[in-house]
């Protein structure tokens, strides 16, 4: 059995390949790059090796004449640059001998001044070697910028060759391809030809048929149209009916509108009424437990026991219900104030924090005290087990007037203090369903010299 391959997609070729392993296609695919065998360090697609043969820098024929070319030219330059530095060399050897032996003979002065001479012609003749040497060296060294552009004027002739065979390659291509549309063209005209005569004759069997069916059509259209101002005259009968309906739809969609409004007010009055209710219901506990805590406070002292503190926190919840403390004062015939508690808090701080603040009530003694008032304390949350663990908040009030209206704290206001849900759990704060909270108020020099009795 031929084990199934996996196709897979070319590197080279970017071919799709389903029935050759990968090795096996990487080994016969053109595109795939391999080195010239003249070893001129190109690498060349498979199937453009035999050209780039031809074109290669290092192939026998162009190796040979480019580099017996050039080496006859740089030999030529060497040769003579060669021969001139040695006759050179040659006569300023001679002359070193000559100035030699007049040193050692010590001849006499008069000939001094021919030796001068001789210095004079050897020194003129050592700057004309040395103008011919830099002469012979730029000579060397424009013959190696000819070289050299030589050269690259050479290689760029190469890749222009490559790529005009290149460009053949795909003109050829192009051709090719060109001829192979070009009859395919041919037999797709004369299949279209033949398919067009195949259908005419089809058209003319169709039309036929299509003209029976023409009259059969024109007699049906004749009787719909008698039909259709049948349920022409109907449908204006059923247009008046449905006139009729929409206007009763609309006073019915109307009516019911009108109610859901009335429903939707009856709601609001019925929440407000509740919550009405429900802080009433609270007012009376209050009353009742001021009956019943007359002699429990001093002034500017107060403890208070807040019994059923689910149920108050339920009801909290519901309807933002308060809950008042009973009615002291700051100290003897002082201000009369009382404690607000918003169990769930308000606003920002509801479900999270339970609010406590001081209300400035409407007393007896208010012509005779100093306004705007200030108030400060201490709110204790009582732990009913261990005194340390008391929760304690300090607490002002400022009021212009006293005021028996229920105002609820701003958010922007500072006479109200705040304590956490998870703090009035914890320890033994809440035991029983109660809780006590504790108000000191402070007998500063503040509060006490604002009441002259």
């Amino acid at each position: 059995m031929e084990r199934h391959r996996n196709p897979f997609t070319c590197y080279f070729c970017h071919e799709k390949i389903e029935n050759e392993t990968e090795m096996g296609h990487t080994s016969v695919c053109g595109n795939v790059l391999v080195p010239c065998p003249n070893k001129c360090g190109s690498y060349v697609p498979r199937m453009e090796m035999s050209l780039h043969k031809k074109e290669c820098l290092n192939r026998a024929s162009r190796s040979m004449t480019r580099h017996t070319t050039t080496t006859e030219t740089y030999e030529d330059a060497s040769r003579i640059s060669n021969s001139s530095i040695k006759e050179l060399q040659h006569d300023f050897h001679k002359l070193s001998t000559r100035l030699a032996n007049y040193e050692v003979a010590s001849r006499p002065s008069q000939d001094l001044d021919k030796l001068k001479y001789q210095t004079q012609l050897l020194f003129e003749w050592k700057k004309a070697a040395d103008f011919k040497l830099d002469t012979l060296t730029q000579s060397i060294n424009s013959l190696e910028k000819s070289r050299n552009e030589s050269e690259y004027h050479w290689m760029s002739l190469q890749k222009n060759l490559m790529n005009f065979d290149k460009l053949q390659m795909d003109i050829n291509q192009a051709t090719e391809s060109f001829l192979k549309e070009q009859n395919y063209n041919r037999q797709a005209n004369l299949e279209f030809a033949k398919n067009l005569d195949e259908l005419k004759d089809f058209f003319e069997q169709e039309n036929a048929t299509f003209s029976g069916l023409w009259a059969d059509q024109k007699r049906s259209i004749s009787h719909i149209q008698d039909d259709i101002s049948f349920l022409k005259q109907h449908f204006e009968e059923m247009k008046t009916k449905h006139v009729s309906v929409v206007f009763d739809i609309k006073t019915i969609s109307q009516i019911a509108s009108e109610t859901a409004e009335k429903f939707e007010i009856q709601d609001r009055e019925f929440a407000k009424f509740r919550q009405q209710f429900d802080q009433m219901k609270l007012d009376l506990e209050i009353l009742e437990n001021l009956a019943s805590n007359v002699d429990r406070s001093s002034p500017g002292h107060l403890i208070w026991k807040i019994t059923d503190f689910e149920a108050k926190m339920s009801k909290s919840r519901d309807s933002n219900t308060v809950i008042k403390s009973p009615i002291f004062h700051t100290h003897n015939f002082g201000y009369k104030i009382r404690v607000l508690v918003y169990l769930n808090g308000l606003k920002k701080w509801k479900d999270r924090y339970s609010l406590i603040s001081i209300h400035v009530l409407k007393g007896d003694f208010d012509a005779l005290l100093k306004w705007p008032c200030h108030i400060e304390g201490t709110v204790t949350l009582r732990d009913q087990e261990n005194g340390a663990k008391n929760f304690n908040k300090h607490i002002v009030a400022k009021r212009q007037t006293g005021d028996e209206e229920n105002e609820e704290p701003q958010e922007s206001s500072f006479s109200y203090i705040f304590i956490p849900h998870a703090t009035l759990t914890k320890a033994h704060h809440l035991k029983n369903d109660e809780i006590y909270l504790e108000v000191k108020i402070e007998q500063n020099t503040k509060l006490l010299t604002e009441t002259t009795l």
